[in-house]
């Protein structure tokens, strides 16, 4: 029968996640507004940006809390939100608890109560961490093809002897692991997004000769239009737009081939922004 264990709780995590996104929004959110006095295309994309990347980083609070840690019959797994991550007994060469600190993230995502990616660690080196904590002890994992793995669960010693009795049973192998998604579905992932971006611009290409010299470029409170301007500027936006799929394809080339949940999350993020330019497009256009 399967063995879960939760990990060690941050009980105030979510509310200094809130503290730390209040401290970012407020002065933003203030100055945006009183700079633009109404609607523009600018502000409504940088309004919405906010509040998908707060919803990001909120969400990472409640994965540290749903996070757990499973000794299954043949291996180890790791669930963290929709991601998971299997370790078998057989790849397992050395368990211990030890005092650490997480010095620097090379990769991943940390917030207040999570802590996920790649880190540099006081007097360990290089370790792929899944916690809710940066310091303090952890259950360290060295596996057969040299990498490490840190995990925080509450009984620390509880799940070092379930690891280390489970790890004697099986024969080392010279099995390495591969976690992560193929790079086909890395390159499907960005063409997606590269995808998203074309249609937008081929819709912009197509109406562009169909619309007026000037267009309204800025709205009030009411959406009224109360400034308008020369047609050009939606290339603007079509500027603005191109930056996402960039974005991605840099982020999910480097670092998607290490997280699947990840790369389909930035994904659905960028197509979704890109998709949002397309509404302000379109918006534009039904008022003429």
């Amino acid at each position: 029968m399967d063995k879960v264990f939760r990990p060690a709780q941050a009980k105030s995590s979510f509310f200094w996640g809130i503290i730390l996104l209040t401290i970012i929004d407020v002065p933003l959110l203030v100055f945006l507004l009183l700079s633009y006095q109404g609607f523009s295309f600018l502000l409504i994309i940088i309004i919405v940006i906010l509040v998908f990347v707060d919803g990001l980083f909120l969400s990472l609070s409640f994965l540290g809390k749903r996070m757990s840690f499973r000794i299954r019959q043949d291996d180890f797994l790791i669930t963290l939100g929709f991601s998971k991550r299997e370790i078998p007994y057989s790849t397992i060469k050395d368990v211990k608890i030890s005092e650490t600190t997480l010095l620097i993230r090379l990769f991943g995502a940390s917030w207040p109560g999570f802590h996920w990616g790649l880190y540099r660690a006081r007097d360990i080196g290089n370790i792929w961490v899944y916690s809710t904590k940066i310091s303090g002890e952890f259950v360290i994992i060295e596996l057969v093809d040299g990498k490490k793995v840190a995990v925080s669960p509450e009984n620390s010693k509880l799940l070092f002897n379930e690891l280390d009795s489970r790890k004697r049973r099986f024969d080392t192998t010279k099995f390495v692991e591969d976690f992560g998604p193929s790079m086909r579905t890395v390159y499907l992932q960005v063409a997606s997004v590269a995808a998203a971006f074309f249609v937008f611009l081929g819709y912009l290409l197509w109406i562009y000769p169909q619309l007026p010299e000037i267009i309204p470029v800025h709205f009030d409170f009411n959406l009224i239009p109360n400034r308008w301007g020369h047609k050009s500027e939606l290339f603007l936006i079509a500027g603005i737009a191109a930056i996402f799929p960039i974005i991605n394809s840099i982020l999910v080339l480097k670092f998607g081939k290490y997280a699947k949940s990840m790369m389909i999350f930035l994904g659905l993020i960028f197509i979704s922004v890109i998709f949002l330019f397309f509404g302000i497009v379109y918006f534009t256009q039904s008022l003429i």
